[in-house]
């Protein structure tokens, strides 16, 4: 049965958006830019792997096979090929609300919009699969415990986290970009979208999370996006800022850019892993898209800054 596309877009951000809340990207407590992901591990507790890991299919050779294309890349050059070569991968709602406990899953083999461009940011900086399950961990779930109520449903939480732990940038400026203040309760407005829900102690834990929770959102809004794309890079992770009540964004993505083109490759419902030409069009043809918001890698694995693009 098709969707129509504004049931897409719900669909992306509700069930796609496994958990990420919106960007409080200026945050202090950020490891210095020329940390190696070495020094990293060793100096940040929440890089034990603390749970059950549950390894999908043959991400273990996936992660093997794309490390070594990656091998000595800046991370937003890791970034964006690792995004090239898994275009085709196929498109899976959910994909991390398996029946059961909350368990570490690793995919690289099918994935949501947002488990895409977290898979993504955990690979490239990473040097071995055990490091890649604990900066998965580390990235997905609030203090590294993994659990549903404690996993980033939005996606200014999760780039927040990932800004603390020195994988994003704290504060990049870019022109045109406005705010607005939001409140995060999409999830336990809409208790229904969400199997989880369905049980009332983790109803119950997510309404305790979202009681008042309002944040400043920073975004480029539709009508100035062609000003900033000169600024973008490739490697570059957007999510699309939404006017649905109660959530932040509803879709996210990678940049990739050659010469003056910039476009979006995204995990799409129904279509998987895809390239979209032309990143200002592609924002403008989504439902209910007021804008973009930009977070940037911050370093490469072996801490040297990612340099601008040529």
């Amino acid at each position: 049965m098709k969707r129509s596309l504004r049931a897409i877009s719900v669909l992306t951000v509700v069930v796609g958006l496994w958990s990420s809340e919106p960007i409080d990207a200026a945050q202090s407590g950020t490891h210095a830019a020329t940390a190696s992901v070495k020094s990293m591990a060793l100096t940040n507790p929440a890089l034990e792997i603390n749970s059950d890991v549950d390894v999908i299919g043959d991400t273990r050779s996936v992660f093997e096979s794309r490390r070594s294309l990656i091998a000595d890349l800046h991370v937003n050059q890791a970034i964006a090929l690792l995004a090239e070569s898994f275009i085709g991968s196929p498109y899976l709602a959910m994909s991390l609300d398996a029946d059961g406990a909350e368990t570490l899953r690793l995919d690289l083999t099918q994935f949501d919009c947002m488990l895409f461009v977290e898979q993504l940011l955990a690979l490239a900086w990473s040097e071995s699969f055990d490091q890649f399950a604990a900066l998965t961990q580390s990235l997905r779930y609030r203090d590294g415990e993994a659990s549903y109520c404690n996993r980033w449903h939005y996606f200014h939480d999760w780039a927040a986290s990932a800004v603390r732990q020195g994988m994003l940038e704290p504060d990049v400026a870019l022109e045109g970009e406005i705010s607005r203040s939001l409140l995060l309760n999409f999830m336990s407005s809409n208790r229904a979208l969400y199997p989880k829900l369905q049980s009332n102690a983790l109803f119950d834990c997510i309404k305790v999370r979202e009681k008042a929770r309002r944040v400043q959102q920073r975004f480029i809004p539709l009508e100035a996006i062609e000003s900033v794309l000169p600024s973008l890079q490739s490697g570059d992770l957007f999510a699309i800022a939404t006017n649905v009540q109660g959530l932040d964004v509803s879709h996210t993505g990678v940049v990739v850019r050659s010469g003056s083109q910039v476009d979006a490759i995204h995990a799409a419902p129904g279509l998987g892993v895809m390239r979209s030409p032309g990143l200002a069009r592609y924002l403008r043809s989504v439902p209910d898209a007021i804008g973009v918001v930009i977070v940037r890698p911050l370093a490469s694995a072996t801490g040297v800054q990612h340099p601008a693009d040529d």
